[in-house]
């Protein structure tokens, strides 16, 4: 799978992702098109950040635009192929919302200020042009270092990361970490940009097969690079493991009756669980209650605790966030099965770990409907189902 990740260890701007993006490869005939398209010109040119050699993206800009329809009309009539102009339309709307809420209004009346710039909407359509022509299946990003200390802005002196990043963070899924300098690393056009590009944040690189690295460079410079990195690579799952993160989430109950507790386990289960497990246990006071144990997907617990909440009465949820989980190669393989000389079809669930088998096991509902139709036992088929399929699926 072709995958993309960024770096931003020194934090993320718009033309520090285009300039990354470029460093990639991204065609920049497609980008130079959308910067122009929205009445602006581009400037691309190789320089150097505390030795390394990066690719900045300079956007040359005089007006500004002053509503969001105004900036929504300028990206519909962009040069961009549909997807791109839909991820520019998306980034648009994550700016103007995060403006709306720090200044309590609604994302239609905002008036715009650093994202008001006509570079910065430049910024948004030549990124998502650059981010297009890559044709990536997957975007990753690691945690962002937004700095510390202070910003300079038209409204004084404000906070890092400024407020209108921090209400982007605070509506995505990215993470995000202080310094590691006083400066403003993160701007609110980078933080939108990530938020609409990156399908998942990771804290480390997976194991991968790298076939490009690129270098954005920003316009600051400081004691460290003030550039983002980029890879591009095949993400190399094993073919008999991998992982992924999980978390847990848990709750005591005493006052619930079997019936509901059986409801909830096909409810969390239907709303995404990965798995729901009830264990007797001994309460305060001497009472008899159950512990509900739940894992799911980072993106589907609130959901779940919800409906935790909900079913059970519980007032509190526990939640064991970040698990990691190491994962069994699983597989479904049909196989003929001569049952009395008779042929019949079988599906087998098959896993592996480290390149053995685990365990072959062949479908019930295969299994029940032969013995239904033959008037044999289940037992029987299922155990003569069992000896083939382990002589056929073998450790190879």
């Amino acid at each position: 799978m072709k995958v993309l990740f960024f770096d931003p260890q020194s934090g993320a701007s718009g033309d520090m992702i285009m300039g990354c993006l470029l460093d990639l490869g991204a065609d920049p005939n497609e980008i130079i098109a959308a910067v122009e398209s929205v009445n602006c010109r581009l400037e691309i040119s190789r320089t150097k950040k505390h030795g390394i050699a990066a690719t900045k993206a300079h956007v040359i800009a005089d007006g500004r635009y002053h509503s969001v329809e105004e900036a929504k009309s300028m990206l519909k009539d962009a040069c961009l192929e549909p997807p791109a102009r839909k991820m520019a339309l998306s980034t648009l709307a994550t700016l103007a919302d995060a403006e709306a809420e720090v200044h309590g209004t609604s994302s239609d009346q905002v008036h715009f200020h650093e994202i008001g710039a006509l570079d910065a909407l430049a910024d948004i359509a030549g990124c998502c042009a650059a981010f297009h022509s890559l044709e990536v299946e997957k975007t990753f990003t690691l945690p962002i270092s937004v700095g510390s200390g202070t910003v300079s802005t038209m409204h004084g002196l404000l906070p890092v990361p400024a407020p209108a990043t921090l209400a982007v963070l605070q509506s995505s899924n990215l993470l995000w970490k202080g310094g590691p300098i006083k400066q403003e690393l993160l701007t609110p056009t980078g933080a939108a940009l990530l938020a609409n590009l990156v399908d998942e944040v990771i804290e480390e690189y997976p194991m991968i097969k790298t076939e490009r690295v690129g270098y954005g460079s920003g316009s600051k410079d400081s004691e460290m690079p003030n550039v983002l990195r980029g890879v591009i690579g095949d993400q190399k799952l094993s073919l008999h493991q991998h992982q992924d993160q999980i978390v847990q989430l848990e709750t005591n109950v005493d006052d619930v009756t079997g019936e509901v507790l059986g409801y909830l386990i096909d409810l969390l289960m239907k709303e995404g669980a990965l798995d729901v497990s009830i264990v007797p246990a001994l309460m305060k006071k001497g009472r008899y209650g159950c512990i509900v144990k739940a894992i799911s997907k980072k993106g589907d617990m609130d959901r779940l605790v919800s409906v935790l909440m909900r079913e059970t009465g519980s007032l509190g949820i526990r939640v064991f966030p970040s698990l990691h989980r190491q994962i069994a190669e699983r597989y479904i393989k049909t196989l003929p099965v001569y049952i009395d000389g008779r042929k019949h079809e079988i599906r087998f669930k098959a896993s592996r770990w480290k390149g053995k088998t685990l365990n072959v096991k062949p479908e019930y509902e295969d299994c029940r409907k032969i013995a239904l139709e033959r008037g044999l036992s289940l037992r029987e088929v299922v155990r003569k189902a069992e000896m083939l399929g382990w002589g056929v699926i073998d450790d190879k």
